[in-house]
């Protein structure tokens, strides 16, 4: 056998023991209040005859289930590995005066798009560090608008001038190692293989922390982790 057949070997086998890590984020409190939004008057006329839009800072169900937290693989990854950079850009939509999606995670050097498909004009302020900061203005009708991050930063937080309550953020990433709860305080993080990382955990609320995971072959299932309020997240 060849060094080339060899390698191709060896590569094949660490790909196919690559497995999923699925969990869950919880608050352990009462469910948050969500206040109506100060909705200016032309942002008020995108919801004729639906109801205005609450407050999406904490957006926790009715089991405590928790949307919008950052999860994601901090430490143990191979150094100096690299992973291809996605083609397709990833899409933030200003949509009836509303950032969507609130968060989401994308790799250094990939197109970063930004559209309006509101009939009113919004802007996108970026409040970044180790990245060059923007603000882009966009009217009604204009075309999407690209960015591309050289450096890996996060969170970053993105906000509209002209409507206050919108607000957003970022995670420039070097790996494709992260996720995103959904309205069930669902994630799951594909193909991480077998080894002992950092897990780390991020909510614009909430806060921030980190756990030691070990996977094996089988990925890692049924992950629960708990927020318990004004204490920083607390997993179990």
């Amino acid at each position: 056998m060849n060094l080339q057949a060899l390698t191709f070997l060896l590569l094949s086998a660490t790909a196919s023991l690559a497995a999923d890590i699925t969990g869950v984020i919880k608050l352990d409190g009462p469910q948050p209040k969500r206040p109506p939004l100060p909705l200016t008057p032309e942002s008020r006329k995108l919801y004729e005859g639906k109801p205005y839009p609450r407050d999406e800072v904490e957006l926790v169900s009715a089991k405590g289930e928790i949307k919008n937290v950052f999860v994601y693989i901090r430490k143990g990854l191979p150094a100096g590995k690299t992973y291809p950079t996605p083609k397709k850009p990833a899409l933030l939509d200003q949509q009836q005066s509303m950032f969507r999606p609130r968060i989401q995670g994308l790799f250094v050097g990939q197109d970063f798009a930004m559209r309006n498909s509101d009939p009113i004009i919004h802007n996108v302020r970026s409040l970044s560090q180790e990245n060059r900061p923007f603000n882009i203005v966009q009217p009604p009708g204009t075309p999407d608008r690209l960015k591309r991050f050289s450096d890996k930063e996060g969170p970053i937080e993105l906000r509209c001038d002209y409507h206050r309550w919108m607000r957003a953020f970022i995670f420039v990433m070097e790996h494709p190692f992260f996720a995103v709860t959904d309205a069930q305080g669902s994630f799951t993080i594909k193909n991480l293989p077998p080894g002992e990382y950092t897990l780390a955990t991020w909510h614009e609320s909430f806060g921030e922390n980190k756990q030691t995971i070990r996977t094996g072959v089988d990925g890692l299932k049924g992950v629960m982790l708990r927020y318990k309020p004004k204490r920083g997240l607390n997993f179990e």
